[in-house]
């Protein structure tokens, strides 16, 4: 929050992609028509209309069908995450995740005492083969995972896609080991290059048994103050997730929920995906660049084709946790430790930088301090 620090650890959409006037203009119109029942408690699963409209959103750009009897809103794609590992999670149950992995997911499962086994990644997403392994080991062991979580679309925090080949072999893997796959994107549609929508296909679109649930949010496309997301699944799952969810919040905001509807019945989440994509894209192009001008030769890193993140790794005698003051004190510059993303100890030697906040000339102010820094110590 120091106003002299470049700040590339919050994983926030930036404010400038707000339709602000918009939500205004719909937020005084539902205040003046229908107060009354706008501010009242409303249905666990969430606001009627906006339902019918998540059916639609999901039909026409996720290629998922499902009915309104397989959708509960929730309060963020972080309470869906929550609701999913209550219902499912015993203490001591087995929950496979991508290694690096979402912070917000790890500490969703730990704190329901699951254990966490972590699977590679490559360039291409996670390892079909390493997660075959995992499996293996853990029947051996007398245990058997219960989910899989993955974050398929520009993931947080690596910035990495699965391919098509791969979202195909997962649901394979999920079929032959009665898994459940918990596929998380809150940033499809966040994608630099329109082109690419055919490889996003999420894997509950080729789901025809019920092996997935699909998490999504309108934080990233549209604002996040507004907590609205939603799951996908199958109809039995969403009636016991409807008892699991009034044990928590008993319904969400109905006024939340209404603007949400009212931004996508107007068409405004459509009219301004193409400038999110572009804002992101030209802060995602100035970082990658800033990185390949600055850094030394031994530091490496992805490069996202949406999202808000990139992930960078230095050789493994460094700790990017113990240079953390020093980028701070010295260079004025915080990002996230990679550590914290791997649930397996390992990871010392990354970190995530989020390009989504800083302007582009702190962007570019940024990477030079922050190789500045590193280059002493790889000397």
């Amino acid at each position: 929050m120091q106003p002299d620090i470049i700040g590339f650890a919050a994983g926030t959409p930036s404010a400038d992609t707000f339709p602000a006037h918009e939500i205004q203009r719909i937020a005084s119109s539902i205040l003046e028509t229908d107060a009354r029942a706008a501010l009242q408690y409303g249905l666990t699963l969430g606001y009627a209309g906006l339902i019918d409209a998540v059916s639609s959103f999901s039909r026409v750009r996720r290629a998922i069908t499902c009915t309104t009897e397989e959708i509960c809103i929730t309060s963020g794609s972080q309470q869906a995450l929550d609701l999913v590992g209550r219902l499912f999670l015993d203490p001591g149950d087995v929950v496979l995740v991508e290694l690096p992995s979402y912070i917000g997911a790890i500490a969703a499962f730990r704190n329901l005492q699951a254990e966490l086994v972590g699977v590679r990644q490559a360039p291409d997403g996670i390892e079909v083969e390493d997660l075959i392994a995992r499996i293996e080991a853990c029947k051996r062991s007398g245990k058997r995972p219960k989910l899989l979580y993955v974050i398929p679309n520009f993931q947080n925090p690596s910035g990495l896609t699965v391919s098509p080949a791969k979202r195909r072999a997962l649901l394979d893997v999920a079929i032959r080991y009665g898994l459940l796959i918990v596929e998380d994107d809150p940033y499809g549609e966040v994608c630099f290059d329109p082109q690419m929508a055919s490889d996003l296909r999420p894997i509950k679109s080729m789901d025809t048994e019920g092996h997935v649930i699909y998490l999504s949010t309108f934080s990233k496309i549209l604002a996040p103050g507004l907590r609205v997301g939603w799951i996908i699944a199958a109809k039995p799952v969403i009636e016991k997730l409807d008892l699991v969810k009034q044990s928590t919040d008993l319904c969400g905001s109905m006024f939340d929920q209404r603007i949400v509807n009212e931004c996508l019945r107007q068409g405004i989440v459509e009219q301004h995906l193409p400038g999110i994509r572009e804002f992101y894209k030209q802060k995602c192009r100035t970082m990658l660049d800033s990185l390949e001008t600055a850094m030394p030769s031994e530091v490496q890193w992805t490069r996202p084709a949406g999202g808000l993140f990139l992930w960078i790794s230095l050789p493994a005698r460094l700790d990017t946790e113990a240079i953390l003051p020093e980028s701070i004190e010295q260079a004025r510059v915080i990002y996230v430790p990679g550590s914290p993303f791997h649930v397996n100890g390992t990871g010392r030697n990354t970190l995530r930088v989020a390009f989504s906040k800083e302007s582009e000339d702190n962007i570019r102010a940024g990477i030079h301090r922050l190789a500045q820094v590193l280059k002493q110590h790889l000397e």
